[in-house]
C-alpha cells in the first residue's frame, strides 16, 4: 500500500494526476462519507478535475466500502485508481501526496472529518471538512463552518462533494498551490521557544473535552495570525497554503 504512486502522467503538465485522500478516523466510522465517495457521480467529478487516484482510510467499514467499489462498472470508475484500507500507523505520506510541489506533483485534496484538521494543516494540503453529525453533539459542523469562513478549508456536504472539489480547484488556482516548495517535516526535538506549549498539549490529553476545545481555538487563532502577518517575500506561498488547510 502506498500513497498516490500512480505513474500516469497529467496531460497538461506532464506530472502525475492529482490525488484525493479520504479519511474517516480510526474508530467511529463515517459510512455516509464512504458511500458518497464511492458513487459514479463523485468519481466522475474527480476525473473532471484531473484526479487519477483515490485513497480511502475506512476505519471499521473497510469491507462495506470495498463491496461498493467492487460493484461499480468499469465505466463508472472513470479511470480512477481506488485504494482502501482500514488503519495505518501514519497518514502523513497520504497527506503529503495531496500537497502540491512545483515540478513534482499537482495539488489534490484531503477529504476528512473535522478531527484530522491539525494534521492536514501541518502538511499544507488542500482540505475539505465534512462534519460527521453523529459525533460529539455535532461540534464538527461548527468547526467546519469556522474554517470555511476563514478560508482555511472547504466545507463539504454529503451529497454535494462535487461542489467541494470545484471550490478546491479554485483555491488551488488562486493560491498557486501546485507550485509550493518541498514539504519540510516538523523539527524535533521541539525548539526551546515551543517547549512549554508542547508539554501543555501533553497534559491536556488527559482532559479530552478541554483538549478538543483548545485544539479548536488553536487552529483558528494560529491560522488567523499567520494570514494577518505582513507578506514578506517568500511567505506568500505559506499564507496561501494556510488558506486551504
Amino acid at each position: 500500500m502506498s500513497a498516490c504512486n500512480s505513474t500516469d502522467q497529467h496531460p497538461a503538465l506532464s506530472l502525475p494526476p492529482r490525488c484525493c485522500f479520504v479519511t474517516v478516523g480510526a474508530t467511529a466510522g463515517f459510512r455516509d462519507l464512504l458511500d458518497e465517495v464511492s458513487t459514479p457521480g463523485f468519481l466522475r467529478a474527480l476525473a473532471e478535475q484531473g484526479y487519477g487516484r483515490l485513497d480511502v482510510q475506512c476505519g471499521p467499514d473497510l469491507a462495506h466500502f470495498r463491496a461498493r467499489v467492487a460493484a461499480l462498472a468499469d465505466k463508472d470508475r472513470q479511470g480512477i485508481e481506488v485504494s482502501a484500507f482500514d488503519l495505518v500507523d501514519d497518514i502523513t505520506p497520504f497527506l503529503v501526496a495531496c500537497r502540491g510541489e512545483e515540478g513534482v506533483r499537482l495539488a489534490g485534496c484531503v477529504i476528512s472529518h473535522a478531527g484530522t484538521v491539525l494534521e492536514v494543516q501541518r502538511v499544507g494540503a488542500p482540505l475539505v471538512v465534512v462534519a460527521n453529525p453523529t459525533l460529539m453533539d455535532n461540534h464538527q459542523l461548527e468547526l467546519a463552518e469556522d474554517l470555511a469562513r476563514r478560508k482555511l478549508a472547504v466545507h463539504g456536504r454529503i451529497g454535494h462533494l462535487d461542489e467541494a472539489l470545484a471550490k478546491i480547484a479554485q483555491l488551488v488556482n488562486e493560491g498557486m498551490l501546485d507550485r509550493l516548495p518541498p514539504y519540510a517535516p516538523p523539527t524535533l526535538p521541539v525548539l526551546p521557544e515551543n517547549r512549554v506549549t508542547f508539554f501543555d498539549w501533553m497534559v491536556l490529553t488527559c482532559y479530552p473535552d478541554e483538549l478538543r476545545k483548545q485544539r479548536h481555538l488553536a487552529t483558528l487563532n494560529q491560522a488567523a495570525v499567520r494570514i494577518a502577518a505582513p507578506k514578506h517575500k517568500g511567505e506568500e506561498e505559506d499564507i496561501a497554503r494556510m488558506q486551504v488547510e
